[in-house]
């Protein structure tokens, strides 16, 4: 016996999107056939839908379950979205137009925490591991990206298959200086925290947040920070350091990294382990093998011995998200498995 589910992953520019069979007595997934459609190639959401039906050759009503992973907050009748989608994303409505069924809405993160618990995510090819800690099933993990923003979400596998899932939003954490940090790490952080209330205008005393430096504008800020020059955009800077150059800036992104993973684990400990993911990072894979990123991990020292054991991961994979939203689908949209 198999479920039909379609998955959405609902970014800003484009929105990825998969047929996905459950096999209810395996508990498997298999992708069928999966696309990619820019948002801004469709003049409306009527045509998206039909975009991605045409493309998985597949009517949606057809579907056992409908999951969609999206950025931004679902208000029961729109996906909102600050930086704003092309058109309205006025789920609901096509929804009842087209008569969908066991339809949810959910966080794009979440998606992403519920990929941890899948097949898809012990394949070499979609994961590389910085940390091979011994994993507890049933432990907290977290997940988070390194993106236009920063996102996380933490989520625990319980005994029954389903799971309990969190709704933080650390990316919004202040940006402080670790408590073992060398000297020059010290320094270099004191003088960057000065630059960055200088450029953005700051009042005297306001707290800046680990998401406006580990961003794709925080790569950007970073970068001038160290040379000078604000001309670059962070595409084009990370252009640069996959060419080998501008070395200087990935270690100080490598060191932030470290330090906002060591935040993380001292807010969740979790032994289920960290994975984390984002344009930023995919982009620039090459920050997971700097020194500075167990720098800034070991600079706050507190729990160091427990906090070796808990794994640490980088999704690689295209389709984490598409697998996350399927499996939440089978946990919560269609009965529970025998």
């Amino acid at each position: 016996m198999h479920k039909t589910f379609v998955v959405w992953d609902l970014g800003a520019t484009k929105c990825a999107a998969a047929l996905i069979h459950f096999d209810v007595e395996m508990d498997k997934f298999n992708c069928i056939c999966s696309t990619r459609v820019p948002l801004r190639d469709c003049s409306s959401l009527d045509e998206l839908v039909t975009q991605i039906e045409h493309r998985l050759h597949y009517t949606m009503s057809h579907a056992d379950a409908i999951c969609i992973a999206a950025a931004g907050r679902y208000n029961g009748h729109h996906i909102e979205l600050e930086a704003r989608y092309p058109y309205p994303m006025d789920i609901a409505r096509i929804e009842k137009q087209q008569q969908w069924k066991n339809i949810e809405i959910i966080h794009d993160y979440a998606a992403v925490a519920c990929a941890t618990f899948t097949s898809y995510l012990q394949q070499p090819a979609n994961i590389k591991t910085i940390v091979d800690g011994a994993l507890d099933p049933f432990g907290r993990r977290v997940v988070f990206g390194v993106g236009t923003g920063l996102g996380l979400k933490d989520i625990v596998l319980l005994a029954n298959g389903d799971f309990w899932l969190g709704s933080n939003e650390a990316g919004h954490i202040g940006l402080t200086l670790p408590p073992k940090a060398n000297t020059a790490d010290q320094q270099r952080h004191n003088d960057f925290i000065d630059f960055l209330k200088r450029e953005r205008g700051l009042p005297q005393g306001n707290v800046l947040t680990f998401e406006q430096v580990l961003s794709g504008r925080g790569v950007a800020r970073i970068h001038h920070f160290l040379t000078g020059h604000r001309q670059m955009t962070p595409e084009e800077i990370s252009h640069t350091m996959t060419q080998g150059k501008n070395m200087e800036t990935m270690k100080m992104l490598a060191w932030y990294l470290g330090l906002f993973i060591s935040t993380v684990q001292l807010m969740f400990m979790p032994s289920g382990g960290i994975w984390f993911t984002g344009g930023v990072i995919l982009k620039n894979m090459g920050v997971c093998d700097q020194a500075e990123l167990f720098e800034g991990i070991y600079s706050c020292p507190a729990y160091q011995k427990e906090r070796e054991k808990f794994p640490l991961h980088v999704m690689v994979g295209p389709e984490y998200a598409l697998m996350g939203c399927a499996y939440y689908a089978s946990r919560r949209l269609i009965d529970s498995i025998a």
